[in-house]
């Protein structure tokens, strides 16, 4: 079976007033998807790596603008570590935009672009004190007016020359289509339901523990051939696009943690499961921060102090869990100010919702599978 392309960005809405995106715009979103991925295609750390990846944007019209928004939503490593108490700097990928706008801050929080991101990540604006210098978010901003190249070997800069350069050498469904398998697979893993809920929250990177459910995703969600993912009726509605294009999202960084296991693997040829159980917990907790960058960019915010003490209140009463689960839910679901409270670090998220991490575990573990599934099909 070849690739399932299809056109998602076309169904996504704004959030204010649910009308359409200017179809200039999605068409620099596909051309930044395609051009980014391939300009980091390369790129992977070893999981006690002190390196980071440090982009450089040159332009600031919208086709770059949307570059950034694509860098921020694949840059993200195994050697991410937001646990501020070890005193270092936790290898966050750095994007700076070589820039002369005062105001590009708040362009950048568009919704076309970074969205509630900029309000979070560690940034800085021509030079000054950096904001938010203690964010768990493992992407930083820095805003230049001049850049000077240098030698360093994990700078990769990104011109708009070069961008079109990129999409006028490639066919139109390279850049335009988007092969939507992989993202159906991570769709199947949410559908395990029971098999991973039933779990308790505790020895979540052992592999043993998710052994019946990876063969349940192995020999059945993984058996039937993927059906296209986007459905016209079921596309209409905002938070039904939110989580599709969360799944192309997470399933386009497959390659990525690939390259970091076989990099980090302690064999010599190839890549065995138990590679994969060995660094699931950094590919973790990265996926975490790769999941908070993504939700922050779609127009996600975190629960306010009130919002998670209220949340809080919500365990002592009775059938607490019930109302808990409802009011996180309708805070999730409003179109224009969605919260989730899962938006937080890794180790807040272990206090506050252990149970969703499980789902990272997993997803982790179930790559490999995905990543031969596909490979099969070709």
């Amino acid at each position: 079976m070849g690739k399932q392309l299809e056109q998602p960005f076309e169904y996504l809405r704004r959030k204010e007033d649910g009308k359409a995106f200017d179809p200039s715009i999605i068409k620099n979103w596909y051309e930044a998807r395609a051009y980014v991925l391939d300009k980091l295609k390369d790129i992977a750390f070893k999981p006690d790596s002190t390196e980071h990846l440090h982009v450089v944007v040159e332009g600031d019209d919208p086709l770059m603008l949307s570059v950034v928004r694509h860098v921020a939503l694949y840059a993200h490593y195994i050697n991410f570590d937001d646990d501020q108490n070890k005193g270092s700097e936790p290898n966050r990928t750095v994007v700076t935009i070589v820039s002369d706008k005062p105001s590009l801050l708040e362009e950048l929080g568009k919704e076309e672009y970074l969205g509630n991101l900029p309000r979070f990540c560690k940034h800085s604006v021509f030079g000054g004190t950096p904001q938010n210098s203690d964010s768990y978010i493992d992407i930083e901003l820095e805003i230049v007016r001049n850049w000077e190249k240098n030698n360093d070997t994990n700078v990769i800069e990104m011109t708009k020359d070069d961008i079109l350069a990129f999409c006028n050498s490639h066919s139109h469904d390279d850049i335009y289509c988007i092969d939507t398998r992989k993202a159906v697979y991570v769709e199947r893993i949410y559908s395990l339901g029971v098999v991973i809920d039933s779990l308790p929250a505790e020895d979540i990177h052992s592999a043993k523990r998710y052994a019946l459910a990876l063969d349940v995703f192995q020999y059945e969600r993984l058996g039937s051939r993927p059906k296209p993912m986007i459905d016209e009726d079921g596309w209409k509605h905002l938070n039904t696009v939110r989580e599709k294009l969360s799944s192309i999202f997470c399933s386009d960084c497959f390659e990525a943690r690939a390259r970091s296991v076989t990099l980090a693997k302690r064999h010599q040829k190839g890549t065995s499961d138990r590679d994969w159980e060995t660094y699931n917990e950094p590919l973790s907790k990265s996926e975490h921060a790769r999941w908070v960058t993504e939700k922050l960019i779609m127009g996600f915010r975190p629960f306010s102090i009130e919002e998670r003490y209220h949340d809080e209140c919500l365990t002592v009463q009775s059938n607490g869990q019930v109302k808990k689960n409802q009011y996180r839910k309708g805070l999730k679901k409003d179109l224009r100010d969605p919260a989730h409270i899962d938006i937080c670090s890794y180790n807040n998220l272990r206090r506050i919702n252990p149970d969703d991490l499980k789902y990272d575990s997993f997803l982790m573990l179930a790559i490999p599978m995905i990543l031969e599934k596909i490979r099969k099909d070709k």
